[in-house]
């Protein structure tokens, strides 16, 4: 046909085609990325190395080029002398080609490589929300100055702030305030291993107005933080610097209201089987308490009496 491409030594497939889109000519990469010899391919049209679910991709290429338009490469998948298909982008160049109508020079490059980290890319992706942002613990990163550089959505869902709400602030601005004192170096931690801070309680403010798991102000957490430091090759010695710290919280609300309550109560109330007073021992001496009064003296808890459907009066 007279077409003789100098283009045996790229990586990348190239390939000339016609007006139609019969194939003129095939390099040494295309075949072997695909296994397919020049001979196999050359006279046939471009779709017989197309993956079917990408031949309506390249005939819109080809339309679109036609208009003059020049188009990033195209993501395609080719066939193989091998029954299997190989991840691709094309980029489509005009070309003129002596005695006939212009014709395409297509440009194939392999992105198998990719393509195989992206989707490693995407499981990790995936494996981050299933460990960071589904956690049921507030986890954070904080800059050496105790800024917050990250924190992940469970903030909002236990304390009511948003990310952005603390994004940049210094993090001890929502630790309540009898508990800032014994959170300020724990918030700014630069140890790591046995010695850095392991399970501190603290109570934590919710924001205002946000809806609260219980009616309280705060959340009690189990906060433990560990230092980051600069990556170093094995043995060589820490030079004091520090990248900031990172730290988890974790919800112990429930845990200690369930303790101050078995504390308030008592593990085993006493209960006449009868009227079903309860006794409460103070000191030496001992009396019967109806169960609201008993609650209402250990706990402060205050009864509203109404009626349950079963025992509402009945109206004429």
């Amino acid at each position: 046909m007279g077409v003789q491409l100098q283009a045996d030594d790229l990586q990348e497939i190239i390939a000339l085609c016609d007006a139609d889109g019969i194939l003129l000519e095939w390099n040494k990469a295309g075949e072997e990325i695909t296994g397919f010899p020049r001979e196999d391919v050359v006279g046939y049209h471009i779709d017989s190395i197309i993956a079917p679910d990408a031949r309506t991709t390249m005939g819109e290429l080809f339309a679109i080029q036609r208009t003059g338009t020049i188009l990033p490469g195209l993501s395609v998948r080719l066939l193989t002398n091998f029954g299997m298909e190989v991840p691709a982008e094309v980029t489509s160049i005009p070309r003129p080609i002596t005695g006939q109508a212009p014709g395409w020079l297509l440009i194939f490059r392999d992105t198998t490589l990719k393509v195989q980290l992206q989707e490693q890319l995407d499981k990790l992706d995936l494996l981050y929300h299933g460990l960071v942002e589904d956690s049921p613990d507030i986890i954070y990163v904080l800059d050496s100055h105790a800024h917050v550089l990250f924190i992940n959505d469970t903030v909002e869902k236990l304390l009511g702030y948003s990310k952005r709400d603390l994004l940049g602030k210094d993090l001890i601005d929502i630790v309540h305030p009898e508990d800032r004192q014994h959170a300020y170096w724990p918030l700014r931690e630069r140890r790591q291993a046995d010695r850095a801070t392991r399970n501190l309680q603290l109570r934590l403010l919710t924001k205002a107005g946000a809806q609260r798991r219980y009616d309280m102000e705060f959340v009690y957490v189990s906060l433990s933080a560990i230092g980051l430091v600069p990556t170093r090759p094995r043995g060589t010695p820490n030079q004091g610097e520090s990248l900031g710290t990172q730290g988890v919280a974790r919800d112990m609300t429930e845990l200690m209201v369930l303790r101050d309550f078995s504390r308030q109560v008592g593990l085993i109330l006493p209960i006449c089987s009868v009227c079903h007073k309860i006794r409460a021992t103070e000191g030496s001496s001992a009396e019967w308490l109806p169960l609201t009064e008993y609650l209402g003296r250990r706990t402060g808890v205050l009864f509203s009496h109404t009626f349950c459907p079963e025992h509402m009066p009945q109206t004429r």
